[in-house]
């Protein structure tokens, strides 16, 4: 087995290597190198989390080789927007086989993120946090639920702004995932590619950044709550 790697500097000290045929599983370093010396304990894991599921697949086992596919500078198109990757991977339709991966690791990160966070109190949800740009926890959950709407509307397949629940972050996460679910399908085979910014959008880029951001996010919780 192969495993094809797209690093990309996705902010400054933020360099993300994404496993492409796990869309969203990715390792994480301030520098190149320390994310590219993260591939393996990243699919490691996501070969310990996938296993006994739909997803789980006797083609991803050892022995397995990595190699650096593709590679991309962000830039910025405006002062506050910085142009992330658009891989030549992104271009390839999702088929059947993503959509059962996308559900099983949809629904995996949701009972990961809800395990941490659904039974905190107000007080820590909304404790202020040092250095978070989000400002506290809440505001963290709430950035997942936005982005995941965010992401649809780069390719101008969103719901209508008004009508996100942002007032209670537990029915936004909820109102944006059940829309996720139910239009993944409608995406599958889609050639779809859009252009927001400067940067370019389509089906697979969607659900490799929407995996990415909410693990990404629930690990920091975690972190914060540690």
């Amino acid at each position: 087995m192969e495993y094809h790697i797209g690093i990309e500097d996705v902010e400054p000290n933020n360099w993300v290597a994404y496993i492409f045929e796990w869309p969203g599983c990715c390792s994480r370093g301030r520098t190149r190198q320390q994310a590219l010396d993260g591939v393996t304990a990243a699919i490691e894991e996501m070969r310990s989390r996938l296993k006994g599921t739909k997803a789980d697949t006797s083609t991803h086992q050892s022995p397995y080789s990595i190699e650096i596919a593709e590679e991309y500078k962000s830039f910025k198109s405006s002062p506050d927007y910085i142009v992330n990757a658009f891989f030549e991977n992104d271009k390839v339709p999702l088929d059947k086989s993503d959509l059962v991966y996308a559900e099983t690791i949809f629904n995996l990160n949701r009972k990961e993120l809800l395990d941490v966070v659904s039974n905190l109190s107000d007080d820590i949800l909304d404790r202020p946090i040092d250095g978070e740009v989000q400002g506290d926890i809440r505001h963290i959950v709430k950035h997942i639920g936005t982005a995941e709407w965010w992401y649809w509307d780069r390719l101008n397949l969103a719901f209508p702004r008004e009508q996100r629940p942002d007032d209670d972050i537990f029915r936004l996460l909820d109102t944006l995932r059940k829309f996720t679910l139910e239009n993944l399908p409608g995406i599958i085979g889609s050639d779809r590619q859009t252009c927001r910014s400067e940067e370019y959008w389509s089906p697979r880029k969607l659900l490799r950044r929407a995996v990415w951001h909410e693990r990404v996010h629930t690990m920091q919780i975690k972190r914060y709550l540690a």
